[in-house]
């Protein structure tokens, strides 16, 4: 008989409503982004289609795909960014006759610092980290966004095999940054399947995936929720230079939790506007390592003749700037843990992640309601039947569980375009 795992994660877009038309013929735009001096894959690196809220991230493989419109002009302007290095422009023209199976090798140049060593450590890091928190309310909105989003969160046992795969387009209430009012959420469309047999011992449901990934907001929760004028008592902080990203100079703080064996926190780096001075981008580590009570933070139920460890925590959560202000847009999360059964030496290796990127903004606020808000206590795995569409994904049919974020969000809004939002 199978046992049930429930995992608990206390830690810590949306169009214009438009009438169904027939698909829009579209462009792909396809490259991978390599660095410059060593030719490895650079994953996570921003792709922006100038003038547009057109952009993307690079996969693990370093990756893009972006998909506009076949009347966009050749001559339109796509940058390829990322922390450290200069920024590559290229026309949209520049990606003619490069596909997935041989994208456009695009090589990103680590950039000298010109600033004086000095004058950067001159910073006081703590100095530095407190005047970004205490610049939140000024840098990020203080009422209420509507977005959409993509989202997608996995069970994997092992390497290959993925137990648990979800998918949903959402829509998000995202809460003002100066109150203490919560983001809201609702499952637009949805689906989801899952992969057990008769070798799996463990049934393993993710409770409040959906939710928990807004709460890892770095600028509405940070340092989980340590209180601003205290958090020199738990953390140390250094300073480790700066690096560019879009033509932007961020300050990289690194931070790590005082020794204390009763709590266990944080460890990561931010970097910081230097003209702003608002958190563009946080990594974040638990810091879960040989600590067997980290079971207790994730962990709701388990089997009494189950032993758990979680072997660690991560956490990426981006933002980006518009018009002045600083917006919620992408984050991942990924834990892995292991299970062996009471005097057994036999260990299974579980990891559960999930990923959400902003897929567009909406100048007002998002009405979230009845059965399709989500809160914290419900699985995706459960709710998601509830809104499945065949005729939504269409020829997507399939979960694709390696696929590049950005080549589903792009299908994603191609099937938006249209569905009648309303």
């Amino acid at each position: 008989m199978k046992r049930t795992v429930t995992l608990i994660f206390s830690l810590l877009l949306l169009l214009p409503p438009v009438r169904a038309q027939e698909p829009v013929p579209f462009l792909q735009l396809v490259g991978r982004v390599l660095d410059g001096a060593t030719g490895k894959p650079l994953h996570y690196a921003s792709v922006n289609l100038s003038g547009t809220n057109v952009s993307n991230v690079t996969n693990t493989e370093g990756v893009f795909a972006l998909k506009v419109s076949d009347t966009t002009p050749s001559t339109l302007l796509v940058t390829i960014s990322h922390l450290g290095y200069a920024t590559s422009t290229l026309k949209v023209s520049d990606f003619q006759g490069f596909d997935l199976d041989k994208p456009l090798e695009i090589r990103l140049h680590p950039i000298s610092l010109t600033l004086d060593p000095a004058l950067i450590r001159a910073y006081d890091p703590k100095e530095l980290m407190l005047a970004a928190l205490y610049r939140i309310k000024q840098n990020y909105p203080d009422e209420h966004v509507g977005m959409t989003a993509f989202y997608r969160e996995m069970v994997r046992k092992g390497n290959v095999k993925y137990l648990t795969m979800n998918e949903a387009v959402i829509d998000i209430d995202k809460a003002p940054y100066t109150g203490f009012q919560n983001d809201r959420v609702g499952i637009y469309k949805g689906r989801g399947s899952q992969n057990y047999d008769s070798s799996d011992t463990l049934f393993i449901k993710y409770q409040g995936g959906v939710t928990t990934i807004l709460e890892i907001d770095q600028a509405k929760n940070p340092f989980a929720n340590v209180y601003l004028s205290e958090i020199q008592n738990y953390y140390d902080f250094t300073m480790e230079g700066v690096k560019y990203l879009d033509d932007r100079m961020f300050y990289v703080v690194a931070f790590n939790q005082k020794p204390n064996p009763d709590l266990i926190l944080m460890r990561g780096r931010a970097y910081i506007d230097s003209e702003s001075l608002a958190c563009g981008r946080v990594e974040l580590n638990m810091n879960v390592e040989g600590r067997p009570e980290a079971v207790n933070i994730f962990i709701l139920k388990k089997p009494q003749d189950m032993r758990f460890e979680v072997e660690s925590a991560e956490y990426i959560i981006n933002y980006k700037p518009t018009d002045g202000k600083w917006y919620y847009d992408y984050a991942r999360m990924e834990v892995k843990f292991l299970t062996r059964k009471k005097r057994s030496l036999f260990r299974n290796h579980y990891t559960v992640m999930s990923e959400i990127a902003v897929t567009d903004h909406l100048p007002e606020p998002r009405k979230i309601e009845g059965e399709a808000r989500m809160r914290f206590r419900d699985q995706l795995t459960e709710k998601v039947s509830a809104f499945t569409d065949t005729n939504f994904w269409e020829g997507y049919n399939v979960i694709e569980p390696d696929a590049q974020i950005e080549a589903i969000i792009r299908r994603i809004v191609r099937q938006l375009k249209k569905h009648n939002l309303e």
